[in-house]
């Protein structure tokens, strides 16, 4: 399997310089022999910079922090994802499933909906119109 160079050819560096990117990976795959997603991929690499370490975050106890319930309870649920994440370190997907798992447990803070969807009301209110109704057309009948 050919290597690839790090760093990459003078004459890839040189096309990359000047934008032409495709001039770049077929310089790279005639140099090392590489297929041509390996290439695309290790000029990708040298394009998107050195690969950062990860950040040192606090340790994840399991319990939410204040502003990530807060942001819950007022349905910003993206909102809370993303404060979880930064305040754990933990990945979307994790975060996610733990914004997800609370709303599920405590579903008297914040019901589920789809985005856009109204809160549907209780029938309660139309029962209580239309037994008032009955009796106020009761009411007129008896009366005659």
């Amino acid at each position: 399997m050919p290597h690839v160079p790090d760093p990459l050819p003078p004459a890839v560096l040189a096309a990359l310089q000047r934008g032409q990117t495709i001039e770049a990976i077929k310089l790279l795959r005639d140099a090392t022999g590489l297929g041509l997603k390996e290439a695309k991929d290790a000029v990708d690499r040298h394009r998107s910079g050195p690969a950062r370490p990860p950040e040192a975050t606090a340790p994840w106890h399991g319990t939410l922090p204040p502003p990530v319930l807060a942001a819950i309870q007022q349905g910003h649920v993206i909102e809370a994802i993303r404060l979880l994440r930064e305040a754990s370190g933990m990945g979307l997907k994790e975060a996610m499933d733990k914004v997800e798992a609370h709303r599920r447990t405590h579903p008297a803070i914040n019901p589920m909906r789809s985005p856009g969807e109204v809160p549907r009301r209780s029938a309660t209110g139309w029962a209580v119109a239309a037994v008032l109704l009955l009796a106020l057309v009761a009411w007129f009948v008896w009366r005659r």
